[in-house]
């Protein structure tokens, strides 16, 4: 009877003390055609990849701090390119012009 007591105890003591490992997170895309976006805070602090997903159809990226001020710019022409974006901060603006669709990836 006290073994039954005693494995309970234990048991129940090893699932309330011990840290379990979180599961990595699947990266996931979002696909964003021409237009202005301001950038969510949910993304704060976290560098994107953002990849050109439509070919001959290339797309020019900016992006505005919280001030209005340039901080990035680029244009993508080939699909296989890939760029990495970050830092990014609260308050900033995404701009994409041209006829082509990118992918960020989060």
């Amino acid at each position: 009877m006290q073994i039954k007591k005693f494995l309970v105890v234990f048991l129940v003591s090893i699932f309330m003390f011990c840290e379990l490992s979180q599961a990595a997170q699947n990266p996931t895309s979002t696909t964003l055609k021409q237009g202005i976006y301001n950038i969510s805070a949910e993304h704060k602090g976290y560098y994107r990849n953002i990849k050109l997903i439509t070919p001959d159809k290339p797309v020019t990226i900016i992006i505005l701090d919280s001030n209005g001020a340039q901080i990035f710019f680029a244009r993508l022409s080939n699909e296989k390119e890939q760029l990495k974006v970050g830092p990014i901060e609260i308050g900033e603006t995404l701009i994409i012009t041209g006829d082509g669709e990118i992918s960020v990836i989060h």
